[in-house]
């Protein structure tokens, strides 16, 4: 230690004792920003030929990044005056965030973006997923690079030339400047002339990303909520848009017989048999088959791949459509912030108990906020179940703790019913690694698969059996009871099985591993998951949706609709597009063939200015629901 104290100090004498070495030091000081703008996006882009390009062909992108580096890097040598500091906060942070987003896109196909952050508290469920990352040795030579660097610096210890307090002063201004700069609408208007960067609305998330570098693309998404405000969007063009929707007050609901109603979204459920050249030693969706023959079925076309579980839960309960939001959106911690329609607001305007349950933490998401801004009296978490839980060799409470848990609360007394949404957790990812292989009840093989693609989805096939049984256990409870229920279950999307989308390449159920390369029959299944809806007594209505495809947000209409349920705005205008586009999704460009590109367009139109009121805007639409909350 005295010894690495000694050459310290010769090494810091030397960097400042005459002309030449000390400006070598300033150099090497002034070019970190520089250094760790080419270590962010080599790690996120994982190519050195993605790197050069982005140098080449995209220069301005480039600069725009280097320019955020150095905003970050100066703001703390102002505030700590040694640009060693400076330098290990900026190192750690452009390593950190680069390296998140690669491994995000390699294990969900989905960038890291700015309300990603907003999962920061709950970063210790992540935990899990770190052992399975591998890091390739270039990753862990830059590391050291990077470390060595910092080091240099920190035994050089150049400092910032200004020794009063006033350093200090740059700390607010340098920090107003990078928010202005990132989110000022009219900044960001002039990135097209000096950078060269177009965005519009019908740019994809993948192209800036891979066009424009993580940090570009990172900045990029800063201040995208007043983008999504519609031109002409008044009070007066919002009632004439929508008016031919508002309930007259005339409907007949003298068959509604006020039942409980049960949505559980569970989690990557999803058919594994549809896997090309793959066997399973057992059916593992048998209880979903049996009932699915019985009662309303269908496919509900995700907006979502291997994660994302919100944006799926949130169409279903709202209505809205996250497709008109930004790309990897998070509805509750972005957007929703004060009370808002959703499907349990209309029921607890019918004299319902509404409630929520998950069997994980309830932070999670900010669901135990966001629910009750959605109509919900109470949101149960993992620590707060009345059921007994239950575990196997697996991370996650099982799902026949929540079937228990729905089931008590279903015993309950409720003056008029209960509406009730639960999320599983027993099927979540990761599968490499999840459970003993004592507890694997369903064997698989396929002449295509390598040994850790039949361990993952020897896991699966444990976990949605598992799940399938929760199903069975339910549907059993319920078609023994009195009081009228009803029920939906679907899956929130399909499984992140592999990397890149193994196996569903190898076994050549897609044939590219690229969604933008997918054809439409190969989108569909990527995208759609079962969901099954049965009741214990005759609604007095047919399903209209029987073995069809349909968006998720088209669901509560539906059900409220089979159930004859008192209408409201949001139902009529979702069924009006379940009649003119059941499938719509501009992420994946999958549309319902039946319909027209006018119809579509129009029908798009309604749902973004109908998402942007509800969520953002002045809410409108509220007084015209045909009811009050």
């Amino acid at each position: 230690m005295k010894t690495f104290s000694k050459q310290s100090k010769k090494l810091r004498k030397f960097f400042h004792s005459a002309p030449l070495p000390r400006a070598i030091l300033w150099i090497l000081t002034l070019a970190f920003p520089i250094y760790m703008t080419l270590v962010a996006n080599y790690i996120s882009f994982g190519s050195r030929s993605m790197l050069s390009t982005l140098i080449t062909a995209q220069t301005g992108a480039f600069v725009l990044g280097l320019l955020l580096v150095y905003g970050v890097y100066f703001t703390f040598v102002f505030l700590f005056r040694r640009f060693s500091t400076a330098a290990g906060i900026t190192g750690f942070l452009f390593i950190l965030l680069p390296l998140i987003d690669h491994f995000k896109s390699i294990i969900l196909q989905d960038h890291f973006y700015p309300w990603d952050l907003t999962l920061a508290q709950n970063a210790g469920s992540f935990t899990e997923f770190l052992g399975s990352i591998s890091f390739p040795w270039q990753y862990i030579l830059l590391f050291v690079v990077t470390i060595l660097y910092w080091l240099f610096l920190h035994v050089t210890r150049p400092m910032l030339p200004i020794r009063s307090k006033v350093h200090f002063v740059g700390v607010p201004v340098l920090a107003a400047l990078l928010v202005v700069f990132v989110t000022n609408t009219t900044v960001r208007g002039c990135y097209e002339p000096l950078f060269g960067i177009v965005i519009n609305e019908e740019t994809d998330q993948d192209y800036i990303y891979d066009n424009y570098g993580f940090l570009t693309g990172f900045a990029l998404n800063f201040g995208t909520v007043d983008t999504l405000m519609p031109q002409d969007y008044s009070e007066e063009v919002m009632a004439e848009m929508f008016a031919p929707f508002v309930p007259t007050g005339e409907e007949d609901t003298s068959d509604f017989e006020n039942p409980d109603v049960i949505v559980v979204l569970s989690e990557a459920f999803w058919d594994p048999t549809k896997l090309e050249g793959v066997t399973f030693s057992e059916d593992p969706l048998k209880n979903y088959r049996a009932i699915a023959a019985e009662h309303p079925s269908g496919e509900m076309v995700s907006c979502t791949f291997g994660g994302g579980t919100i944006r799926p839960e949130f169409e279903l309960q709202s209505g809205m459509s996250t497709s008109t939001l930004p790309s990897g959106n998070m509805p509750y911690q972005q957007y929703l912030k004060e009370k808002t329609f959703a499907y349990a607001q209309l029921f607890k305007s019918l004299g319902y108990d509404t409630l929520g349950v998950h069997t994980y933490q309830k932070t999670f998401y900010e669901r135990d906020r966001a629910y009750p801004l959605m109509g919900y009296d109470d949101f149960l978490g993992e620590n707060d179940m009345h059921a007994e839980l239950h575990w196997n060799s697996g991370p996650y409470i099982t799902d026949q703790t929540i079937a228990e848990e729905i089931i008590y609360q279903l015993e309950q007394p409720h003056e008029t019913g209960l509406y009730l949404t639960a999320i599983t957790m027993e099927n979540h990812s990761l599968y490499t690694d999840k459970f003993d292989s004592s507890d694997w009840d369903i064997k698989v093989s396929g002449d295509n698969l390598s040994e850790q693609e039949v361990i993952s989805l020897q896991n699966y096939a444990k976990g949605v059996s598992d799940s399938d049984a929760a199903l069975g256990m339910l549907y059993d409870y319920i078609m023994q009871r009195e009081k009228p229920t009803v029920l939906l279950w679907y899956g929130d999307h399909l499984p992140t099985l592999g990397d890149n989308f193994t196996p569903y390449t190898s076994t050549g159920t897609i044939h590219a591993d690229k969604a933008a390369e997918w054809t439409e029959k190969e989108k569909y299944t990527m995208f759609c998951t079962p969901y099954v809806m049965f009741a214990n007594y005759d609604t007095g209505n047919d399903y209209r949706a029987e073995d069809q495809q349909v968006s998720p947000y088209l669901l509560p209409a539906l059900l409220c609709d089979y159930i004859n349920a008192p209408a409201c705005l949001q139902t009529n205008f979702l069924l009006h597009v379940f009649e003119t586009c059941p499938v719509m999704s501009s992420y994946y460009n999958l549309y319902s063939p039946e319909s027209t590109p006018e119809e579509r367009e129009e029908i798009q139109k309604l749902h973004r200015y109908l998402t942007y009121d509800e969520l953002i805007g002045e809410k409108y639409l509220d007084k015209m629901q045909g009811f009050e909350f």
